[in-house]
């Protein structure tokens, strides 16, 4: 049962995410969804059970991602102030909060991090994390 959850969760998020790509919701793109959903959807839960890894993300790390939205349209200004002033960017090194959290909690760490435009992570190692800022902001690199 475990397996066809997961299945089933990797489709509806492919078959949307197809729809939303593709931007026609026309008869033609629902079945192409569909199949690419289905085909995508067995893939992952092929590997995902061959790698016998759980990742498990704690509530407290989605928390910490709430304020991802608001930081996007600050980190706008900010590029648009980095272009004007044609900056050059710098790479800045921070401990990294997840390292000891398990593999579910790093990736989704990065992952949100990484939709920051004015910060983005280049490397996690030996508990501390890389990052490239156009313009050094510490609110950018969260939630990582």
């Amino acid at each position: 049962m475990k397996h066809v959850a997961f299945w089933a969760g990797w489709w509806i998020a492919l078959f949307w995410l197809w729809l939303l790509i593709s931007g026609d919701w026309n008869r033609i793109e629902i079945v192409a969804a569909a199949c690419a959903a289905t085909a995508a959807a067995s893939i992952a839960e092929v590997a995902r059970s061959r790698a016998a890894v759980e990742l498990r993300i704690p509530l407290r790390w989605v928390a910490r991602a709430w304020t991802v939205p608001h930081q996007i349209v600050v980190d706008f200004g900010l590029i648009t102030l980095a272009l004007v002033r044609r900056r050059e960017g710098v790479f800045r090194s921070h401990p990294f909060p997840a390292a000891g959290e398990g593999q579910g909690a790093r990736a989704w760490a990065v992952w949100a991090a990484n939709f920051s435009p004015n910060a983005y992570v280049i490397d996690v190692d030996d508990g501390r994390v890389l990052f490239h800022d156009l313009i050094p902001n510490r609110g950018s690199e969260e939630p990582a």
